[in-house]
């Protein structure tokens, strides 16, 4: 790593906090204004003379100006939190060297590049509940990097490959920067190091190769598969993962075999990855269908569909977050559900001893 290639010096920490607090004035100002507009808009559908409100000018001039109120607020709220946002890519932390690691417990989250538009991005709907508009403006200030970051930064710091030539780095973990023709050692390097690796699956080569290289210098239980994608990707993700394993076990070293005598490596068995977990109730039932409009595929899914973790032996289990499991009546019961599904991964990984 070279600081030539990092962005660091396009930084300036006291531009970010000054971002950090006005966009947070910002976001309190859309929320007093919005929801003061939103109680003006319903205070007039909820009057007992609505019939009569039709014919008089005063209530239409009530309902559109709690409206435009409500859409200002909305807009207010929505520009602080993209510059908080904003101001967190300067105060974001840059690892200059990777010799900066060594010896501390990190966590090393792997993933395609091309996913970082969609995981530096707020979340703009309450999944799983809270259709109002109102509800809007309690929606977390957290991008889905900083959330998935909050999960597992207990377990060391978390620490990602930045994407080369960005001019900031993005909120959540922290950024080391790799040149672009000369990464596999380092990160090869920063897998065999990590308390633990959390990989997004994705049939990119470079993820492909990470995955491959996870599979021969780490020990099986101290590697997560995040699924981000798609049934299909995921498939395809597993095709070029079998490709490229068997191009390097024909063509490279593996991981010391003890059972083939001194100085001899090899290559284990590629672990079965397992199928992507459907739904279980892929289409609604007929009396949601009926409230729904018609629709009959559910309005919504996870952003992290699911885990992959794998046993002492390389035996793989896919953890579906399955959001038609049971109806979910708002936010709090959806945490709480991949609360309780994330609960046995967690005393898993908590359980690992230190590395050496």
């Amino acid at each position: 790593m070279t600081d030539d290639l990092s962005p660091r010096d396009a930084q300036h920490a006291a531009r970010g906090r000054l971002l950090i607090r006005t966009g947070w004035a910002l976001r309190v100002t859309g929320t007093v204004v919005g929801l003061a507009g939103g109680l003006l808009f319903r205070g007039g559908l909820n009057s007992d003379h609505i019939p009569e409100g039709f014919t008089q000018g005063m209530w239409w001039l009530q309902e559109l100006a709690g409206l435009v109120v409500l859409v200002i607020g909305l807009y207010v709220f929505g520009a602080g939190r993209r510059r908080v946002v904003r101001g967190k890519q300067h105060t974001a932390d840059v690892i200059v060297s990777a010799g900066q690691l060594a010896g501390t417990r990190y966590v090393l989250y792997l993933r395609p590049f091309a996913n970082d538009p969609a995981m530096a991005s707020l979340p703009r709907d309450f999944q799983g509940g809270g259709s109002n508009a109102e509800n809007l403006f309690f929606l977390t200030g957290l991008t889905y990097e900083e959330a998935l970051v909050r999960r597992f930064r207990h377990l060391g710091r978390v620490v990602a490959i930045g994407r080369p030539g960005e001019p900031l780095p993005l909120p959540g973990a922290a950024r080391a920067y790799l040149p672009v023709d000369d990464w596999q050692d380092t990160v090869s390097e920063l897998i065999g190091g990590a308390h633990v690796v959390m990989l997004s699956a994705g049939p990119g080569p470079g993820t492909v190769w990470e995955f491959a290289e996870a599979l021969r210098v780490l020990p099986p239980t101290r590697l997560v598969l995040l699924a981000y994608c798609e049934p299909a990707e995921y498939d395809l993700f597993r095709e070029a993962v079998a490709e490229e394993y068997a191009r390097r076990a024909r063509g490279g070293p593996g991981t010391p075999d003890p059972h083939a005598g001194a100085g001899t490596e090899a290559w284990p068995p590629l672990p079965a990855l397992p199928d992507f977990p459907p739904l279980a109730h892929p289409q609604r039932p007929r009396w949601q269908v009926l409230l729904s409009g018609g629709r009959r595929k559910p309005r919504w899914d996870f952003v992290l569909k699911g885990l992959i973790v794998f046993g002492p032996d390389w035996k793989a289990t896919f953890v579906r977050f399955d959001p038609t499991a049971k109806r979910l009546a708002g936010p709090g019961m959806l945490n709480h559900l991949v609360k309780r599904e994330l609960q046995p991964i967690m005393e898993q990984l908590n359980a690992l001893p230190a590395r050496n």
